[in-house]
């Protein structure tokens, strides 16, 4: 079987119980010292303000939006070609979702974002689809707060700067298929300093430090053994996304003029969390993968303003384009030139 998702590193480990010796010398299971370890690398690794680390993307993005009072009577301008938590974050806190259409490269769109921007527009979350990041500065012009939802694109670099310290605050997945992965939920926020110190208070309870309750708060802290995880890996990923790059060159070359392949820019490096083709003969390149026991998935195969919970006004094209004829093929590091070129001959066969 030739998996999606990476899972190698977990493979090749001959004593996984050595990264815990800390947290369990330490005994501070939640929210300990590796805890506070993992905050500050990877805060440099960002070049970013601050950092918190909290126990998942959503609780990330639904901690920020918090934190910056989005509530009752505002609206929140984002996506409906992403996972569900981008807009639930923003239902939960009781806003209004606003979408916008993306763009050929599965981004949002800053000029439709720019038309849906109203008086009561509190905040815009970005959705860095696949590993590519959004064109940040053009959504940082106007106006509203910049939440980039970068679940997908960590370690990527937007004009030379890596994501995590560009927007007003950006929101991470270590969830185990990430690029930067740990074995559970796990995730965090970088940016602002002001936002941040409070995302810290909100996570623990509310708490400043123990007993002194300053907020209404949520449990949503960091297991510190993820933390060690997550510690161990950082300093392989770089290394891990230049080999994505690597393969999805490759797929870029062998595959054009047969399958729409994914777009790219020169002001940025993308990561590729995931490789995704676009084709009409999707369902037959998908059947002739599953024959040759490779994994291919469809993300996302019902647009968000198609749902019933989330449903909403009008139509967006290129979502629900995205949604019908996209395909993610295995582009993860541990793929030999070998299984790649099986698939690439899969796919060619296919059509």
């Amino acid at each position: 079987m030739i998996n999606l998702s990476a899972f190698g590193y977990e493979k090749r480990l001959k004593n996984p119980s050595r990264l815990f010796s800390n947290t369990w010398n330490d005994k501070s299971f939640i929210n300990g010292k590796s805890v506070k370890d993992f905050e500050q690398k990877f805060q440099t690794f960002c070049n970013a303000q601050d950092c918190v680390a909290v126990s998942s993307c959503t609780s990330a993005l639904h901690l920020s939006l918090l934190a910056l009072s989005v509530g009752p009577g505002d609206e929140v301008i984002t996506s409906p070609f992403t996972w569900v938590s981008t807009v639930e974050v923003i239902r939960q806190v009781g806003a209004k979702v606003v979408y916008a259409d993306i763009k050929d490269d599965f981004t949002l769109d800053p000029l439709d974002v720019k038309n849906k921007i109203t008086s009561a527009t509190k905040a815009i979350i970005l959705v860095d689809l696949f590993g590519l990041p959004c064109d940040v500065d053009a959504f940082m012009k106007l106006g509203p707060i910049v939440i980039q939802d970068a679940a997908q694109s960590t370690g990527a670099i937007y004009k030379r700067k890596r994501i995590g310290g560009i927007a007003h605050l950006t929101c991470f997945s270590f969830y185990p298929t990430k690029n930067l992965s740990c074995w559970g939920d796990a995730g965090a926020v970088t940016g602002n300093k002001e936002y941040i110190d409070v995302i810290k208070k909100l996570r623990n309870h509310g708490q400043e430090k123990r007993f002194d309750i300053k907020m209404v708060g949520w449990n949503a802290r960091m297991d510190s053994i993820h933390a060690e995880v997550l510690l161990n890996k950082l300093p392989r990923l770089d290394e891990w996304n230049k080999r994505r790059r690597e393969i999805a060159h490759r797929y870029n070359e062998e595959l054009q003029g047969i399958v729409d392949t994914p777009q790219a820019h020169s002001q940025s490096i993308h990561v590729y969390h995931q490789y995704v083709i676009m084709s009409m003969h999707k369902d037959k390149i998908q059947s002739a993968l599953s024959n040759r026991n490779i994994q291919s998935r469809t993300y996302y195969p019902i647009p968000l303003h198609q749902t019933t919970v989330y449903k909403g006004d009008g139509h967006y094209p290129k979502a629900e384009l995205a949604s019908l004829n996209n395909l993610a093929i295995p582009v993860h590091q541990y793929l030999t030139d070998k299984e790649v070129g099986l698939i690439i001959k899969t796919i060619k066969q296919a059509i």
